[in-house]
């Protein structure tokens, strides 16, 4: 039987759709990589062949332990499901074991972070393009594009003075969002308030009183604060 013919069958046999494989391989791919139920069609039917990342979270979604149980032909003998899942129990013993755990480094990448702070307080200068790279990991959110490091204590508690927030590019933004923007060339972080009284620009810390936006302010959002 064919990898092919095996992806169809172990769908088939749980009773899921394409749509409800795919929504389940999301779990196991970035957003930017995640496949749509055609996409599956085209493997089922030797259009198209998944690649590696794709190829493992479609294994997951389909509950194989290994890769190569679902993409490998072997004539060897194959572990009934009993056996399947001693092997994954002993799996776990091993991971959960520092002698033979592997160490996997944090995946890094560059995102610029700008130098002029945007304030959380009285408004700095944010509409400048002279930035610095920083080398970030995981912990910062993968739809991040930018960062900002902020002046003033109007965001605590959940942002401090000095911090780095991260956005990503918006020029528009949902109300109730946390926001970077320009008013009238000065930036500012802060949550983004719409109401039948218009648009104001709210500070996490209540000592600070709401900004009010009138029509004659010019007013630009830069991007949408994610983390």
């Amino acid at each position: 039987m064919s990898w092919r013919d095996r992806i169809k069958q172990a769908r088939e046999a749980q009773k899921l759709t394409r749509e409800q494989v795919v929504a389940r391989m999301h779990a196991y791919l970035p957003a930017e990589k995640a496949v749509v139920a055609r996409t599956l069609a085209a493997w089922e039917g030797g259009d198209r062949e998944p690649k590696v990342t794709q190829a493992i979270a479609l294994a997951r979604a389909l509950g194989y332990h290994e890769v190569s149980e679902l993409f490998f032909d072997s004539d060897e003998a194959r572990l009934n499901k009993l056996g399947l899942d001693r092997l994954e129990e002993y799996r776990n013993l091993l991971l959960h074991s520092p002698q033979f755990r592997e160490n996997v480094q944090p995946v890094l990448r560059v995102l610029p972070v700008y130098l002029q702070p945007a304030s959380a307080g009285t408004g700095q200068w944010l509409d400048d393009d002279v930035s610095e790279e920083m080398e970030v990991d995981d912990s910062v959110p993968a739809n991040a594009e930018f960062g900002v490091r902020l002046a003033g204590d109007s965001m605590s508690p959940r942002f401090a003075d000095g911090q780095i927030v991260w956005a990503r590019k918006a020029e528009t933004a949902e109300n109730g969002e946390i926001v970077l923007c320009v008013l009238n060339d000065q930036g500012y972080c802060k949550k983004l308030h719409r109401d039948e009284h218009g648009v104001s620009l709210i500070s996490l810390n209540t000592k600070y009183a709401p900004i009010s936006i009138t029509e004659a302010d010019e007013f630009r959002i830069m991007g949408c604060v994610v983390g």
